[in-house]
């Protein structure tokens, strides 16, 4: 692959289509230097990580955008089709379908898949205040599951399609995994499709993946969050929910390559229970008799639907609940609460600053720490003064973390943390201590075209980190500017980004600013 520097690599990300009133095709066969920078004011960047091996990324991961109406979310290079490199995935938000008053909200959900790996579904929201989004999103891989997660995989010989004798699949509770399940299913259950369809064949070939209520790997891991977009609540009505889980379960099964999803008798699902689990109605450890609410997950359309009560029973010596249901998706025990549609203020102080960084940060429940989402667990720019609020938000009491690291499997060291407050009835401030801003590294790029006489500043998400390391860092330059805390004088580090495809380069950074000026007759030539 072609290496620029990195000043011109990230002029480079700057080719976006001079004109949004024109269809994506058109737009791609337009490309011209970014003078329009409309089409840069909302962007998205996905990282996928392997939730097991966040150092790698999964392999020939296939995306879809559910509710992409009108082409309001394309790809960076202005496409309708999306592509992942490297486990990163970047998008922009179509000029025509930005947000148009401070209440609205564009919301996209996306579907990610790739062999070898569970699927995920995941909401994405653009608002006026939230414009640059970068996202970390967890696979789980079967085989090599994280810890708090397990799989097993069983095929079961069948007769005409029929099942000649009751089984079970199950995932134990050991080492690392707190909590088990067990899947039963009856001798003479037979095997339908989607439509209800009798499956026939020799084999039915089940997976069962069962993940704890506790344990960042896990949680991180949960499909579509905590607060998810659509829920059919207990009236058979879309409500505004979020979740406290006590576990959930991934179920597949196949005969001869054809999804199974519903069958003639009904299966059991028992799932283990933590005691040290957290009864949101009670506000109190989980204990026999207690009920949880069972819900369903489409994973490939992101709607969750209430099924029915599950009863806390002690067997063995372990606290469990067991339902049955003929029809096959993910099954989550979860207690429920209702959310606001958009938080108070968190103010950020940071006294003695006059720039910014991104700091992992994270929105977590006070009493037991677990993130509210993905979406309320990520990298944000903080400066001071900077306002943060929170979109589908829990009544609940949370608190809300600043970390040094740049993600849940780095988070580094817990620099600042608020008291337990309710982000839906009241502001709250968090002080970033002087320590988190050390010497600032800085670049102000200009870009400049000899023959033309024109110039430029780009503006464009990169990733970097020392070299050596394994740990990415997101930044953003704007304007051609870009600062970090999380640099040392006189060490090189590598950055990389993506624009139809991977380009990467490294770089010695010095102290104070950096201004650099770059003349290529070259790159305006290819980029004209």
């Amino acid at each position: 692959m072609k290496k620029y520097t990195l000043i011109i690599i990230l002029i480079a990300l700057i080719f976006i289509p001079s004109s949004c009133e024109k269809m994506p095709d058109e737009v791609v066969d337009n490309f011209k230097l970014g003078v329009n920078s409309d089409f840069l004011e909302y962007t998205l960047v996905v990282q996928f990580v392997d939730a097991g091996n966040p150092i790698t990324a999964p392999e020939n991961i296939e995306l879809k955008v559910l509710n992409n109406e009108n082409n309001g979310l394309l790809d960076s290079e202005g496409k309708e089709g999306f592509t992942v490199d490297n486990g990163i995935a970047s998008f922009i938000l179509n000029p025509t379908s930005k947000p148009n008053s401070p209440d609205d909200i564009k919301t996209y959900n996306i579907y990610a898949t790739a062999s070898g790996f569970l699927p995920v579904n995941f909401t994405v929201n653009f608002t006026e205040d939230q414009k640059n989004q970068n996202l970390t999103i967890n696979m789980v891989n079967t085989a090599s599951p994280p810890e708090g997660v397990a799989n097993n995989t069983k095929n079961i010989p069948l007769s005409g399609g029929n099942l000649n004798n009751t089984t079970s699949v199950s995932v134990a509770s050991a080492g690392n995994k707190i909590t088990g399940a067990d899947l039963k299913i009856d001798s003479g259950t037979e095997f339908y499709d989607l439509d209800g369809n009798r499956i026939s064949g020799g084999t039915l070939n089940v997976s069962l993946t069962h993940f704890d209520a506790n344990g960042d790997a896990s949680l991180n891991s949960f499909p579509g969050g905590f607060t998810p977009e659509s829920v059919i609540g207990e009236t058979g009505e879309e409500e505004n929910i979020f979740f406290v889980t006590a576990g959930f379960a991934s179920i597949d099964m196949n005969i001869a390559g054809t999804n199974v999803r519903k069958f003639s008798k009904p299966i059991e699902v028992t799932m283990e229970i933590n005691p040290e689990g957290y009864n949101l109605e009670t506000d109190s450890k989980i204990k026999v008799g207690d009920k949880i609410p069972v819900w369903s997950y489409e994973v490939e359309s992101g709607q969750w639907v209430f099924e029915k009560e599950g009863i806390v029973v002690m067997d063995s010596e372990k606290l469990k609940v067991s339902f049955e249901t003929d029809h096959l998706t993910w099954y989550n025990l979860d207690f429920y609460g209702r959310r606001c549609y958009k938080s108070k203020s968190i103010v950020i102080k940071a006294p003695g600053t006059d720039t910014y960084d991104y700091f992992y940060t994270e929105l977590v429940y006070a009493y037991n720490d677990q993130p509210v989402s993905y979406y309320a667990s990520k990298n944000m720019r903080l400066y001071n003064n900077a306002e943060i609020n929170f979109y589908r938000c829990p009544l609940a009491n949370c608190k809300f973390k600043i970390y040094s690291g740049s993600s849940w499997y780095n988070k580094g060291e817990l620099i600042a943390e608020t008291a337990p407050f309710f982000p839906c009835d009241e502001n709250t401030t968090i002080t970033l201590p002087a320590s988190a801003f050390p010497e600032v590294i800085s670049a102000n790029v200009t870009f400049s075209c000899p023959d033309s006489n024109f110039e430029f500043k780009p503006s464009y998400y990169f990733y970097y980190k020392e070299k050596g390391s394994y740990w990415w860092r997101y930044g953003y330059m704007s304007n051609g500017k870009f600062q970090s805390y999380f640099m040392t004088p006189g060490k090189t580090y590598d950055f990389r980004t993506y624009f139809g495809g991977l380009v990467e380069t490294e770089f010695t950074v010095s102290s104070g600013v950096n201004y650099i000026t770059i003349n290529s007759d070259e790159i305006c030539e290819f980029a004209l």
